[in-house]
């Protein structure tokens, strides 16, 4: 996924960096690999532009009304794309909510265990849901358009924007 498509701040995007997150960590037995201290290095810089991008992406946003109203359409696309998919905001909320309550429950209780089975279901409907929206060519196109406006509208802004894409893109593809 492009940096464009990751300026784009959209709940369906934070559930997908949750799941995501989630299904990549290691299992509660197992230690995580420690990183490199190059890797740390990288990881710190990636999330220093990271910062700096949703930054100007948040200055833009506010300060231009279109813009403002043009993100407020895509997600209100999104939602009823997401919705007709299977996955409403309400299965979003929910999803959300037993995530937070598992982090305070004791992981080898047997509640922590149902609510990672139902957290694994909602993931599999959610990853249904946005293999659809993904795929919808008129969402795509309104997508494109609001990502083009915004990049214009940070780089207008702050010229060095093109070059933070730049470099997160070529950082990310070393780091993965």
């Amino acid at each position: 996924m492009s940096i464009k498509t990751k300026l784009l701040v959209l709940p369906l995007a934070t559930l997908f960096a949750v799941a995501s997150v989630q299904a990549n960590q290691p299992p509660a037995n197992q230690t995580p690999a420690t990183p490199q201290p190059a890797q740390v290095q990288s990881q710190q810089k990636v999330m220093e532009i990271q910062t700096k991008l949703a930054n100007v992406q948040k200055q833009v946003i506010e300060e231009n009304s279109e813009l403002k109203q043009q993100q407020e359409a895509l997600q209100a696309s999104f939602n009823d794309a997401a919705a007709e998919a299977g996955f409403p905001k309400e299965k979003e909320e929910k999803f959300v909510a037993l995530q937070q309550k598992l982090q305070k429950t004791d992981p080898a209780s047997e509640e922590a265990k149902k609510m990672q089975q139902q957290l694994a279901q909602y993931q599999k409907e959610f990853i249904q849901a946005r293999t659809a929206i993904m795929n919808d060519p008129e969402l795509q196109k309104k997508q494109q358009d609001y990502q083009s406006s915004l990049i214009a509208a940070m780089t207008e802004k702050e010229p060095k924007v093109q070059t933070w894409i730049q470099e997160l893109n070529s950082m990310r593809g070393g780091v993965q």
